[in-house]
């Protein structure tokens, strides 16, 4: 009874969203605000969960993330703690590794696909778990509140949702990534600027 009632508890936390942000006078001047405040967010670690579908399999684990500048660390963890995958990388080499080996790659998302069948835009996440655009070319809708609510940026499609207060910045609580090939879903439960 006891897990039962926990197993709902847990679902219903997971259904909650964040309370809508009130809408702006200007959205594009608010967006250009936006970006130039996130512009020195360089450091930062995030905790949630992560969904990934490819053309064969789905995956769902447990995220924390680590950034600072170019080197980042994710640790992957799946359901009940069964199984994990540790990224690493520095701008020049990446690293994955499964507690067991460990392989090094100049690319993560090169790495991630031929190990894991996996297509992720590793370079380009961090930017959008800011709820900006990677650099780059970009097509890009805002919301009421002059934030990111579409965006499509190197053959993928991203849409922000539940955007929420974490100190002076406002960030996406929720990102849905895909393309013809894989679709990805992230929920940032924590966020933190280190």
């Amino acid at each position: 009874m006891r897990t039962l009632l926990l197993l709902g508890l847990l679902l219903l936390a997971g259904c909650s969203s964040a309370p809508v942000l009130p809408p702006v006078a200007d959205p594009v001047q608010a967006w250009s605000a936006h970006q130039h405040q996130l512009a020195g967010v360089t450091a930062w670690v995030l905790g949630g969960r992560i969904a990934i579908r490819t053309e064969d399999e789905g995956w769902q684990a447990g995220i924390d993330w680590r950034q600072e500048g170019q080197d980042y660390a994710i640790h992957l963890t799946g359901p009940l703690g069964q199984g994990s995958v540790h990224l690493q990388g520095d701008g020049h080499f990446v690293s994955l590794s499964d507690g067991e080996s460990t392989l090094v790659d100049e690319d993560a998302e090169s790495l991630l696909y031929r190990e894991m069948g996996w297509r992720v835009p590793v370079a380009a996440l961090r930017y959008w778990a800011l709820g900006l655009p990677a650099p780059g070319a970009a097509e890009q809708e805002l919301n009421p509140q002059g934030l990111l609510a579409r965006l499509r940026q190197s053959g993928w499609s991203i849409e922000f949702r539940d955007y929420a207060r974490h100190g002076e910045l406002t960030l996406p609580g929720r990102l849905f990534i895909s393309n013809h090939r894989a679709q990805i879903r992230l929920v940032v439960d924590r966020w933190e600027r280190l």
